[in-house]
C-alpha cells in the first residue's frame, strides 16, 4: 500500500455523532495510518478503542497512552507503544474493533 495514496477520511468511520472531531479505523487501517504518522514524524500520545454497536461506533473505554521522556527515542517509542497495544488488543479480543490516536502538537 502506498501511503501517499491512502485516503484516511474515506477509510475511517467518523466519530462526529459522538461529538469527536476524528475518525476511527480498523486495526489494519490504523496500523497503516501509524506508518504514515511515523513518516511525518508525529508522536502518538495515546489512543482509544471503539466497537460497532446498534447505533454506530461506541467507546469501549479501553485506551493507552505514552508519556514522552523528552529524549531522542520518544517518537519511535510512541509508535512502538501504539502498534504493540493495537496488536495485543486484537490478538486478545478479535479484529472487529476500531482505533483512534491522539497526536502531539508539533509546535509544543
Amino acid at each position: 500500500m502506498e501511503l501517499g495514496k491512502f485516503n484516511f477520511e474515506n477509510r475511517g468511520q467518523s466519530l462526529a455523532e459522538l461529538g469527536v472531531a476524528s475518525y476511527a479505523y480498523t486495526y489494519q487501517d490504523m496500523l497503516a495510518c501509524i506508518d504514515w504518522i511515523e513518516s511525518k514524524k508525529f508522536m502518538i500520545l495515546g489512543g482509544d478503542v471503539y466497537v460497532e454497536g446498534d447505533g454506530g461506533l461506541e467507546l469501549t473505554y479501553d485506551s493507552w497512552y505514552y508519556s514522552p521522556k523528552n529524549n531522542d527515542s520518544d517518537l519511535l517509542q510512541s509508535i512502538s507503544v501504539a502498534k504493540d497495544y493495537i496488536n495485543q488488543y486484537t490478538d486478545s479480543n478479535g479484529k472487529h474493533f476500531y482505533f483512534t490516536v491522539v497526536l502531539q502538537n508539533r509546535w509544543n
